[in-house]
């Protein structure tokens, strides 16, 4: 057991049910952890073990812990999984993807990012309607650009972070994704909408450029766990 400190008998039970590295894992000390593991390896099970090791031993405060995973059934899963483990406390937890994160934020911060907290979130449907009303307003015709291929692009542009005004010209088919991602955003601006890149886009663009909002969010978090992080 790679840890001497006071266990709680459930979490002496929990560490005797993990192999000696899972248990290095959950029972890491202070910094940053990376762990490469493949499917069905645990990787899961060790997030929640760690969770339910850092409320028992070390008394961190459910609502100081963050865990981040890629998918709505993962983030469910896993907060049942702590549930199990720690009680009623998991309540309290961030538990949620990537998305949802960045949601619960952006709302409490929407002002310093210049949205509205109310904001509604286009999924596909909605963003193949507003390209297709894009489309419409700059007389560009369906056939050659197709919508698939412009919302692939913008997305990917926002991956990058890249505002429209950053969009490379290097060709005429560029110019013609810049306009239409320009005029993309207009559409969710006078909307009061985000898509699922803005989310995540207007998240990093809040903690590069608001140092206060930067610092409260570092401190409100102790510990930070991310599963499956792509």
């Amino acid at each position: 057991m790679p840890t001497e400190e006071a266990l709680t008998p459930d979490v002496q039970a929990l560490l005797e049910r993990l192999n000696p590295p899972q248990q290095e894992a959950v029972t890491h000390g202070e910094g940053p952890l990376l762990i490469f593991a493949g499917a069905g390896s645990g990787k899961t099970r060790v997030l929640t073990a760690r969770i339910a090791y850092l409320i028992a031993t070390h008394r961190v405060w459910p609502d100081r812990l963050l865990a981040v995973t890629f998918t709505n059934k993962a983030a469910k899963e896993m907060r049942s999984r702590v549930g199990a483990l720690v009680g009623e406390g998991a309540e309290k937890m961030w538990v949620g993807t990537f998305h949802s994160t960045a949601v619960k934020i952006l709302r409490r911060e929407a002002a310093r990012i210049g949205i509205v907290p109310s904001f509604v979130i286009f999924d596909e449907d909605d963003t193949r309607a507003a390209l297709k009303r894009v489309l419409d307003d700059l007389k560009l015709d369906p056939k050659r650009y197709p919508i698939p291929g412009l919302s692939n692009a913008i997305s990917q542009a926002k991956n990058e972070l890249k505002r429209p005004e950053d969009y490379p010209n290097r060709s005429y088919h560029d110019e013609i994704v810049r306009r239409v991602y320009e005029s993309y955003q207009d559409v969710l601006r006078r909307s009061g909408g985000l898509d699922f890149d803005d989310l995540i886009m207007k998240l990093v663009e809040l903690f590069n450029t608001d140092e206060e909002a930067l610092a409260k969010w570092r401190d409100r978090f102790r510990h930070v766990l991310v599963d499956e992080y792509q």
